[in-house]
């Protein structure tokens, strides 16, 4: 039998998490580690339980809110996933997040099935924007070369592609048969050619140009 996987959640109402919370414990597969009512808590419950895999995060909370929150899981526990919740459909929020190492964004309208999807797909690793957040950066305006597609070579494609997804410089080659090295060295020529801003900027270049 596999391992559940631990998650833990925060949003400062009580009734959404209690909502959440009740979600949660329809999918086998997912163990509720621990809830909180703000950032603080979550870090908290986590030194005092040990580390989770999938941290759940509200946005909006107070004395440390989701993006605060999710610096901080990012510094202390490696590999930690994090899905950042909202009802807010607003780009800066959503490009905060993904710059900061978001492995996922939903509103909180989510329905079971998506919300086990995402779930399940960015503790294996990738990530998971709900359908409304891909169209959101697809509108956004960026700096970057949208003719710069078509420039790319096959390989620079496939790593344009993996990165978007989440894996790693060693997952990459492993995946590609190339060094990590070589991964990176791709990966910021990618950033330099199609002018983007870190991986946050690839990978919504990827979604707008429908990669993923």
């Amino acid at each position: 039998m596999e391992p559940k996987i631990k998650v833990v959640i925060a949003d400062d109402h009580q009734l959404v998490r209690k909502g959440f919370v009740a979600i949660l414990e329809q999918i086998p597969e997912i163990q509720i580690m621990a809830e909180a009512g703000n950032g603080r808590e979550v870090l908290d419950a986590l030194r005092r339980l040990g580390r989770a895999d999938v941290a759940l995060l509200d946005y909006e909370m107070p004395l440390m809110n989701g993006l605060e929150t999710l610096i901080q899981l990012k510094q202390e526990y490696f590999g930690i996933k994090v899905i950042v919740l909202t009802m807010l459909n607003e780009r800066s929020i959503i490009q905060g997040a993904l710059e900061q190492g978001a492995d996922g964004f939903l509103f909180k309208n989510t329905s079971v099935e998506e919300l086990s999807s995402a779930i399940s797909k960015v503790y294996r690793g990738e990530k998971y924007y709900a359908g409304e957040v891909a169209l959101s950066l697809a509108k956004a305006p960026t700096a970057g070369n949208d003719a710069g597609l078509a420039s790319l070579s096959e390989r620079e494609l496939d790593v344009l592609k993996l990165v978007a997804q989440g894996f790693s410089s060693t997952e990459i080659g492993a995946q590609l048969f190339i060094s990590p090295r070589t991964v990176d060295t791709h990966r910021n020529n990618l950033i330099q050619k199609l002018e983007v801003k870190g991986i946050a900027g690839l990978v919504q270049f990827a979604i707008r140009h429908k990669l993923l």
